[in-house]
């Protein structure tokens, strides 16, 4: 068996001995190739480590152990790994029985502001298309089978250089400029209140944008909300934050994404109710709205930030949706 050890770059290398054993080649590394995959991927580091390899493991099959070892480690806690200790416990049962995976969805975002024409005609006419836009007929009966072969691949890939992935909550609004705050500091602070710190920062100065939102359910029935948005928080997971309950009836195999979308309100009511979402009574809050969702579009009047995973991932326009039974990780 091959195991990739993905480090963070503040790590020393020898924290990866104890996860060494016979029955496994474990080589040390900073990334995933998505071409060259290992059997096993362990990941040393956060939040933004775990998010750094998603694009290779989403639907490869591939199993992903987090050991936790950042400023931020959401998701590692959410799947029941809260230390190294209890990650090492979870890798010696996986190699004696492999009966510890467990399959999780994750969500994607798709910015849609370069998005063009259509992907399809837009290869096409690369590829076959002459001066007129014309395209030859084939000169053989496989060429029509080859033709549509070859854009199916090249849409495909297109396709995967626009996606991106995460574990967690996707946020725009003053969850993404929390977030912004956040990421600039030491991570002893993040990891004791930082996050708190940061949000009671950004409100003190926060401009609420104008947000447009189509959401769409399992079913296909469309829930549109629009107006000022103090945040909006899309997601997989019920927690970020280090223990903020943002999403709490979230759940990471259920084919669906959790949506909290709280409209502007005024500081003084903002501070009465910011200590709720530690809990995830926020959710009694009568102007907050909850959904259960499988595809979201966003804009606004202006471009506004999309963070995830603590890093920062794009601008609206764009799409958020779910990417069912897409990573499988190892679990306790």
């Amino acid at each position: 068996m091959r195991a990739a050890a993905i480090l963070h770059t503040y790590l020393k290398a020898d924290v990866v001995d104890c996860f060494r054993d016979a029955r496994v080649n474990v080589f040390r590394g900073n990334t995933l190739e998505p071409n060259d995959l290992p059997d096993v991927a362990i990941v040393f580091g956060g939040d933004g480590s775990v998010h750094r390899v998603l694009p290779a493991l989403a639907y490869s099959g591939i199993p992903l152990l987090v050991v936790p070892c950042g400023s931020a480690n959401d998701f590692a806690r959410c799947i029941g790994i809260s230390s190294r200790d209890e990650a090492l416990r979870a890798w010696h049962r996986f190699l004696e029985y492999g009966d510890n995976v467990r399959t999780l969805d994750m969500g994607t975002v798709r910015p849609m502001a370069d998005a063009g024409p259509d992907e399809a005609d837009a290869v096409e006419s690369r590829t076959y298309a002459d001066a007129d836009g014309r395209i030859a007929p084939p000169g053989d009966p496989l060429g029509p089978l080859i033709m549509r072969r070859h854009l199916q691949h090249a849409e495909e890939n297109a396709e995967q250089q626009r996606t991106i992935y995460f574990t967690g909550i996707a946020g725009i609004g003053l969850d993404a400029e929390t977030n912004r705050r956040a990421d600039r500091m030491p991570g002893w602070l993040r990891r004791h209140g930082g996050y708190m710190v940061a949000a009671l920062r950004s409100l003190m100065s926060y401009h609420a944008p104008r947000v447009r939102l189509h959401s769409f359910d399992s079913s296909g029935d469309e829930t549109r909300l629009e107006g000022r948005v103090l945040f909006a928080s899309i997601g997989n997971a019920p927690e970020y934050g280090n223990g903020i309950k943002m999403l709490p009836r979230a759940e990471m195999n259920d084919g669906q994404l959790d949506l909290c979308f709280v409209p502007e309100m005024a500081v003084t009511k903002v501070l009465r109710h910011i200590r709720k979402i530690y809990s995830g009574t926020h959710l009694r809050v009568a102007a907050v709205r909850y959904l259960r969702t499988t595809q979201v579009f966003l804009e606004g009047d202006e471009p506004i930030a999309i963070w995830a995973d603590g890093e920062y991932l794009c601008q609206t326009p764009a799409e958020i949706a779910v990417a069912a039974k897409a990573l499988r990780v190892i679990v306790p």
